[in-house]
């Protein structure tokens, strides 16, 4: 029996993954060195309740993880460290307390 495994994905990937659908889809025309990784998007208008479900087909489809509906919020999307972090709990590559890879 053959188990398919998931492609190994680095936490750049996702990041740079991220960080062109945002720009393309929600700040088209913006310099792309404008987005920082620690911008606030849902806080700062970015990102609405609207484009949060954009965004949440985006990374479900992309990086094949399912996002439950306690990680839409504030608390878990408002920067793209945050989504990778979110992206690399739901991979199974959680974070320790540095920020490092388990």
């Amino acid at each position: 029996m053959k188990t398919h495994t998931r492609p190994t994905v680095t936490d750049d990937a996702v990041r740079e993954a991220i960080r062109s659908f945002i720009l393309s889809n929600f700040l088209p025309g913006e310099a792309p060195d404008t987005l920082k990784d620690s911008t606030l998007l849902v806080t700062s208008g970015v990102i609405t309740s609207l484009s949060m479900l954009e965004l949440v087909a985006f990374i479900e489809q992309t990086f094949a993880v399912t996002l439950d509906p306690d990680d839409f919020g504030v608390e878990r999307m408002d920067s793209i460290d945050l989504l990778v972090e979110l992206v690399a709990e739901r991979l199974g590559r959680g974070r320790t307390s540095t920020g490092t890879a388990r």
